[in-house]
């Protein structure tokens, strides 16, 4: 808990830092104080219908004008925001498999096989056992197996071909690591999945392993890991934007 809120006072303070290095300060005080006066008009003149009227339209403009404002500091952030959340969901968001606990390992070929074709086969590292036989989706290029953890473990699942061997990492036990979920073959979805090197060019498309999710409790709740970030982010610049005079 100590590290999320640590990393949300760091988010919170970077998010106040960038409003107030490129979005326009003043531009943005003067249609505050415009929405403000707009909000006096509708409750002074309640029983002038124009004047009500006009003044809910320049709301709705002054509003646009806010928004578009607001459009340069949100799209510079938003980039590394989700590479940030996808290096550290793995972390925080997943825990490694429990002991005696099943999950299941799926494979997405990269091409559909026939149906006499046989499923590849996977063979797990020690401390990790294969409940049942490969299960295929037909139609779908999915292959799934249910395996189990005996103990703690840490090592490379295997995925065997006739031609080729894609690997895997996979952890169990109770100690936190960075896990990979998925390792992918595609470039765009290493994007969402940076913890594991690309797969070769070959037979899979990604293999994934079904971790179960990880929370975190505080103050008698229990709530992801992202939740309690936002939440010291929101604290930090409630706190913060008087002393460092940001306006937004």
């Amino acid at each position: 808990m100590i590290s999320l809120a640590a990393l949300g006072i760091a988010l919170g303070l970077l998010l106040l830092l960038l409003l107030r290095k490129v979005s326009n300060q003043q531009a943005v005080g003067n249609i505050r104080r415009q929405l403000q006066a707009c909000l006096y008009e509708l409750r002074l003149f309640v029983d002038e219908p124009a004047i009500v009227w006009k003044a809910q339209m320049r709301l709705l403009w002054l509003n646009v004008k806010y928004l578009a404002l607001m459009l340069r500091p949100a799209l510079i952030l938003a980039i590394p925001m989700l590479f940030l959340f996808s290096l550290l969901e793995p972390f925080y968001g997943k825990a490694p498999l429990a002991i005696s606990e099943a999950s299941l390992v799926t494979v997405k070929l990269a091409h559909l096989p026939g149906p006499l074709v046989a499923p590849p086969i996977l063979q797990p590292p020690s401390g990790i056992q294969v409940d049942t036989p490969a299960v295929r989706m037909q139609g779908t290029g999915l292959v799934c197996w249910r395996i189990r953890a005996q103990k703690p473990a840490s090592g490379l699942l295997r995925v065997i071909f006739p031609t080729e061997i894609v690997t895997k990492k996979i952890a169990s036990g109770t100690k936190p690591e960075l896990l990979s979920t998925r390792r992918v073959q595609s470039l765009w979805q290493l994007f969402w999945y940076p913890t594991e090197s690309r797969l070769p060019t070959g037979s899979v498309e990604w293999v994934e392993i079904g971790y179960p999710s990880r929370a975190f409790s505080w103050l008698g709740l229990d709530l992801p890991w992202f939740v309690w970030v936002l939440l010291f982010s929101i604290a930090t610049v409630l706190i913060l934007k008087r002393p460092l005079h940001v306006v937004f």
